[in-house]
């Protein structure tokens, strides 16, 4: 687990290419199977929505030229998965993917919340239809 982060001398153009670049590099040596993505939310502050909307497009873009399969989840979704409750807390979340995973510490933010989409996604690959 870890967490793209662009060099802080970058602009905005640089960072967000820098972020679609290292997420080509991953799917190369990883090659997954599916990638599971977080739907936007409602940010409070506008400033805060449009740069979660311009590095979402950088990185569905480098998902688009790699060709292979993205899902997409809801937070009230994921947190339900996870947690049991769709309006969980960060750190309720951070806890159970830490507790779930048997990870020594609870992981960051972002990092909880990737992981948190992947145990979401794995339940409801293999539930039964």
């Amino acid at each position: 687990m870890g967490c793209l982060k662009p060099p802080r001398s970058a602009g905005r153009p640089h960072a967000l290419a820098f972020l679609a670049d290292e997420l080509a590099k991953l799917l190369e040596r990883l090659t997954p199977d599916v990638v599971v993505v977080e739907t936007p939310f409602a940010a409070r502050h506008p400033g805060a929505a449009l740069a979660l909307a311009e590095t979402r497009g950088a990185l569905l873009a480098a998902l688009g030229r790699w060709g292979g399969e993205v899902v997409e989840y809801e937070p009230a979704k994921v947190k339900a998965a996870v947690v049991g409750y769709g309006r969980a807390e960060k750190q309720q979340v951070g806890f159970v993917v830490r507790q779930r995973l048997g990870l020594d510490t609870i992981p960051p933010e972002d990092a909880a919340d990737a992981l948190a989409l992947a145990l979401c996604h794995l339940a409801y690959a293999t539930a039964p239809r």
